[in-house]
C-alpha cells in the first residue's frame, strides 16, 4: 500500500510543478491544480491522524464538482456555472462537509442522513457523468483539431479516475491500495498529454479578447470586439457568400452541413473559421452571426416580436435566443431594443415618445 501511495504523490508531485509554472495563470490551471490538491487528500486519508481526517475527507469530497467545473471552463464558449449543475455540484461538496460531524455525533434524523449525505453523494455520480457527456457531446466544436482530441484525451483520463474514486469512496469496492494506483496512472497519463503538447494545452482558455469583452460592460462594444475579420481566400469567399445568403438560419447546423454546402473538406472549414475569423468553436460562430441580424432588426423594427425575430433567425425557440442573445450582448432582447430606442429619442426625435419609453 506504502508503495503504491509513494507512486501517486510522486506522480501528482511532478504534475503540480508543471502546472504551477506554465497554467497557473489560467482559470483553467487553477481549477487544475485544485484537483491535484485534492487528489492529494485523497491518497492521504487513510494514514492523516484522527484530528485531520475531517480535512482529507472534505478534500478529496470536492473532487467530483471540481471536475464539472473544469469541463465547463474547457468545453464551454461562456461557462454557465451558475446553474442548476452547478448549484448540484456545490451540493455535492458542500452538504456532506457540513453534515458529517452531526451525522457521526449522532444527533440528526434518517432523513437529515439522506439529506446531508446519501443525496450529496448522488449528486457526485450525477455532475461527473454530466461532465463526461459534456465532453463527448461537445468536443467536435472545438475547431482545431490536435487541441480537440487532446482535451477529449485529458478529461476523459480525468474523468474515468475521478469517477472510479467516487464509487470506491462511496461504496467501499476497492482496497485502500488501489488509491495510489488510481491517482499514479491517471497523473502520469495526463503528465504525458501536458509534457507532450504544452503549447496546445495553452488554448484551453478562451483567448485575451473574449475575456476583454466578457469583462466589458457596454454590449455594442461586446459586438463590435467578436465581429468577424474579414478574409480574401477562396475559401473565404464561398462562407461569406453562403452565409450572406442567410444559410446560418437553419435549424440544428452542424459544421459538416456548411462543409457540404460549400464543397470543402470539414477540416478546412474548421481551420478558416478558427485561423481567419477567430471563433474557438463552431457553435459560437453561428451564434454571432444570428444575434448580430436580431439585433438589427430589433432597432429598424421596433413592432415585430422578439419571438417572430428569433425564430427567422435560426432558433427553435425564445429560450434559447434569450439565452445566445444575453451570453454575446450581455442583456435580454426586449432590454437592448428598448435602450437603442432611448439612445435613438436622445439624438434629436420627438421628446413625448422618449416619455412614454421610459414609462
Amino acid at each position: 500500500m506504502l508503495a503504491l501511495t509513494g507512486f501517486g504523490f510522486g506522480s501528482l508531485a511532478a504534475l503540480f510543478l508543471i502546472s504551477w509554472r506554465d497554467f497557473r495563470h489560467l482559470r483553467v490551471g487553477k481549477v487544475f491544480i485544485l484537483i491535484i490538491l485534492a487528489s492529494v487528500a485523497y491518497l492521504m486519508d487513510p494514514l492523516a491522524p484522527a484530528h485531520w481526517r475531517w480535512l482529507t475527507s472534505d478534500l478529496q469530497t470536492a473532487l467530483p464538482a471540481l471536475f464539472w467545473v473544469l469541463c465547463q471552463l474547457v468545453f464551454a464558449s461562456r461557462p454557465r456555472l451558475l446553474s442548476v449543475w452547478g448549484a448540484m455540484a456545490l451540493y455535492s461538496f458542500a452538504a456532506p462537509a457540513l453534515s458529517t460531524p452531526f451525522i457521526e455525533a449522532g444527533h440528526w434524523s434518517d432523513l437529515g442522513v439522506f439529506l446531508g449525505l446519501k443525496l450529496g453523494q448522488w449528486f457526485e455520480y450525477v455532475v461527473v457523468l454530466h461532465g463526461v457527456i459534456y465532453v463527448v457531446r461537445h468536443w467536435r466544436n472545438d475547431l482545431v483539431e490536435a487541441r480537440r482530441k487532446l482535451r477529449l484525451a485529458l478529461l476523459l483520463i480525468l474523468g474515468s479516475a475521478v469517477g472510479t474514486a467516487t464509487i470506491s469512496l462511496n461504496f467501499g469496492i476497492y482496497p485502500e491500495a488501489t488509491r495510489g494506483m488510481i491517482v499514479g496512472l491517471a497523473s502520469l497519463a495526463i503528465l504525458f498529454c501536458i509534457i507532450s503538447s504544452r503549447d496546445v494545452l495553452l488554448e484551453l482558455t478562451p483567448s485575451e479578447q473574449s475575456v476583454e469583452c466578457e469583462q466589458q460592460p457596454e454590449p455594442e462594444a461586446c459586438a463590435l470586439v467578436d465581429a468577424p475579420r474579414q478574409v480574401d481566400s477562396d475559401d473565404g469567399l464561398k462562407l461569406e457568400e453562403l452565409m450572406n445568403g442567410g444559410f446560418y438560419k437553419r435549424e440544428k447546423l452542424a459544421l459538416k452541413q456548411l462543409a457540404d454546402a460549400l464543397g470543402i473538406p470539414e477540416y478546412r472549414v474548421r481551420r478558416l473559421i478558427n485561423q481567419k475569423l477567430g471563433y474557438r468553436n463552431f457553435s459560437d460562430y453561428i451564434n454571432h452571426l444570428r444575434i448580430a441580424e436580431a439585433s438589427n432588426r430589433l432597432i429598424d423594427t421596433p413592432e415585430e416580436p422578439v419571438l417572430n425575430i428569433s425564430l427567422d433567425v435560426g432558433y427553435r425557440t425564445l429560450s434559447s435566443f434569450n439565452r445566445a442573445f444575453r451570453e454575446i450582448m450581455n442583456t435580454t432582447p426586449t432590454a437592448f431594443r428598448h435602450e437603442r430606442s432611448l439612445e435613438q429619442l436622445q439624438a434629436g426625435e420627438d421628446p413625448s415618445v422618449k416619455d412614454r419609453l421610459s414609462n
